[in-house]
Parts: C-alpha cells; structure tokens; sequence
C-alpha cells in the first residue's frame, strides 16, 4: 500500500496509492531509513482505516497530532489526513468562535468571557495536546479561588469542555483534558413565588397599562422578558380562542420551536384590553418601553410602594411563578409546551417549589384562590373587570381589528384570521 523511496543526499520519498486508486508522493525529506519506514506503517494504517471506514486508532491519532505541522500539511494535500486548524489553544478558540456564526448575542458572549479565562490561565501559544487534565483541573480550581461562584464555575467549565470536545472531533486532540470536570448549568436556588394577590398590588401601582401588561405577560404567561415580549404585535392576540403566538429567539435554532401558542387567561385577557384602549392609534407592538432589562431598580422601588417583599431576578421570578401556578391546574407536559423548555427543565429550575396554596389544599384547609386567573367552566373569557381601580378611559377610536392587521407580521395575522368571525373591539367588551 506504501513504500519508501530514497533519493540523493539521504532524502526519502514515501508513495502510496489512496482508496481511489491515485497515486501520490510525500517528500519527507532527510530521513534515517528506519524513521521513514516509521511514517510509511503509520500512514498504511491510516489508508486501512480510511478503506474500511473506520476511526484510527488510539496510536496512530497520536502520532498524527505530534508530527510536525510541515509533514502534516503535506499529508494533509493528499487528503489522507484532515487540515490543521488551531495548533494552539489561541488558535483553537479563535478558529471555534468563528464557526459558530449560529450563536446569538449573549451566548457568545458568555463563550468570549470562558475564553478570556483560559487564556488568562493557560498561554496563548499553548499546544493543545500538552494540556493536561490535571491542568484543566487547576484551572476550574482557580476560578473557584478567585471568587467565582459554583453556578458560574459549572458555566465556564461545560463551554470550555464544548470547545476542546469539538478540537477532539476534528482530529486536534486525542481526548479532551477537560472531559472529566463537572460543568453545566446550576439548578436555580431561588424559590420565591408571587402569589396572585402580590401581583395584584403590584400591578396597582404600576403607572400606566403598559407595564401592567408588561407584567401580566411575564407572571400570567410565563414569557421570556424582554426577548419573547418586544416582538409581540396584535398580530399576535387571538382574541376570540383565547391565545397568544410568541416567537423565541432563545429556541428557534430548534426545528419547531420557533414559534408557540400560549393560553391567554381572563386577567391578561384584561390586562391586553385595557393596554389596547390607551395605545395611540396605529401602534403595532404591544410592549413599547425601552430597556426592560435595566428597569430593574424601578421595579423594587414598586414592590415596596406596594407593600411586599422584592425578589431577585426580577422578570425570571415572574415566568417561574406561572409555572408553578399553571402546574397546579393543568399537566405537566401541556405547562412545559406553553413555558417553551422541556419537563426535564421544568422540574430542575421552574416547577421545583411548592407554594402554600397546595399545603393549604393537602390539609383541608380552604387556599386563597384569583378566580381570575383560571379559564371559566364556558370555555371563554369573562372580561368583566374587578373593582381594582385600573379600568382606564379607551383613548383609542380604532378598532382592535385595525391593529391586528396593520401588524408588522402579515403571515400571523393571516392564520390567526377567521373573516368576520373574529370579535370587534365592541364584542369583546
């Protein structure tokens, strides 16, 4: 399959014939023989594991990651070995970082800052097959000794385990010397509920309709804030079957999770109605406020104007408590597909606490229930409003049908259509 020839000087040439039946040369240039001949086994191996189509072994993958880069380009041109690409660690993460165009913008994000920790603990120029595990271990170490937190710590160990799984894949590495470190993410400690009623305080002080339904559609949805809120138009509010579409940036590199339909119960059905009777007319979205995220402190300042106590992770708080309290009433499986993640998801960081309205219920005693939070036994919405004092004056003379299609997103507008079928602002009130 290979053979070695010598030429003058001392210079060796190896030959072989590939699984096409096309004939190359390598010049390995001044050489013992003995070494040559080295290099011809290895390479027969190679063709015997390419013809049969089977990975190389363990000997003969390293030997093709430590010859040196100028016989490994020249095999490379024959095709019988792939490319290298990122020798180095800083070559490597470069080289990673620019394939995964897919990732948005947080994500790389969090990718450049592992990335920054590993080169601020290992050199640049660091050949990748020199790292050792017991090195890798020093690093996580490290992170930890520097004040990082466990949670974070699992964050950057499982993105620098992915980044040097994939060095493994394209032949860089043997194996990976963080393959045995514990990363990934934390299950959230967090376990504070909002119960109904501290929503309804809150909702109280809020300013106007738009953060009312702001929030309603973080706590009575369990929308993501602010990526699966600011997309959202009339377009999107079926309002006669009690729906609301939303698109997911953080899940629509998944093939059918794009897009999902939630459950519009009666109280956020008030809330969109009395967010539409103040929208200016011609307003497609239904969130206009700028820099939700950076609210925060705004938000504090109105759970202590209403009397209860803040929480942290302000919007999150929020989606984990629909979960909780739809999984009271409705199967899990349906919960998890309207929250938009897996059960699996849902048992380690949403529907992990048990609020006292079902301690309540299991002893017998009768739970401190909103009504209005839960579907009518009609199968449609009840909109009549309680008496909380946030009825606002309609300050918009068109119709909700006029939004709904001067939507941005005509494709949503048309499915969710049903010609004269879908209710006017005056049927729905």
């Amino acid at each position: 399959m290979a053979s070695i020839a010598s030429d003058p000087n001392g210079r060796k040439r190896l030959l072989f014939i590939d699984g096409n039946g096309k004939r190359h040369t390598v010049r390995l240039g001044k050489m013992q023989q003995r070494h040559a001949e080295g290099v011809r086994i290895k390479v027969e191996s190679v063709l015997s594991a390419l013809a049969a189509r089977q990975p190389l072994d363990q000997e003969t993958r390293q030997w093709a990651i430590d010859i040196p880069d100028e016989l490994h380009s020249r095999l490379a041109a024959t095709g019988l070995l792939k490319p290298r690409a990122g020798r180095t660690l800083g070559q490597w993460l470069e080289v990673f970082l620019e394939a995964r165009a897919d990732l948005k913008r947080e994500s790389r994000r969090k990718l450049e800052q592992t990335m920054a920790k590993l080169l601020a603990f290992f050199p640049a120029d660091r050949q990748l097959h020199q790292i050792t595990a017991e090195e890798a271990a020093a690093w996580r170490a490290d992170l930890l000794t520097k004040g990082l937190s466990q949670a974070a710590t699992k964050i950057h160990t499982g993105n620098a385990k992915t980044m040097l799984a994939e060095a493994v894949r394209r032949d860089l590495l043997p194996e990976s010397p963080f393959a045995a470190l514990k990363g990934g993410v934390t299950a959230t400690q967090n376990r504070r509920y909002v119960t109904p009623a501290e929503m309804e305080k809150l909702l109280a002080v809020c300013p106007d309709s738009e953060w009312r339904l702001l929030i309603g559609l973080a706590r009575l949805a369990g929308l993501r804030t602010p990526s699966e809120v600011l997309p959202l138009t009339w377009a999107d509010v079926d309002f006669e079957r009690g729906r609301l579409r939303v698109r997911s940036p953080k899940t629509e590199r998944y093939r059918g999770h794009e897009v999902r339909l939630v459950p519009i119960v009666p109280r956020l059905m008030q809330l969109l109605q009395d967010r539409f009777d103040t929208a200016a007319p011609g307003d497609r979205p239904l969130i206009g406020i700028k820099s939700i995220s950076g609210r925060r402190r705004k938000m504090k300042h109105w759970m202590e104007l209403a009397g209860i106590q803040p929480w942290d992770d302000t919007w999150q708080t929020l989606r984990r408590s629909c979960e909780i309290e739809w999984a009271q009433h409705f199967p899990q499986f349906a919960v998890s597909r309207w929250i938009g993640h897996s059960i699996t998801v849902s048992g380690r960081h949403y529907a992990n606490a048990i609020p006292d309205e079902l301690f309540e219920r299991a002893a017998g005693k009768e739970a401190a229930q909103n009504a209005a939070q839960h579907p009518a036994e009609s199968g449609r919405n009840d909109l009549h409003r309680p008496e909380t004092g946030l009825t606002t004056k309609a300050s918009n003379p068109l119709p909700i049908q006029h939004l709904r299609d001067d939507a941005s997103l005509h494709d949503f507008a048309s499915e969710w259509s049903r010609g004269e079928s879908n209710p006017r602002a005056e049927t729905v009130n």
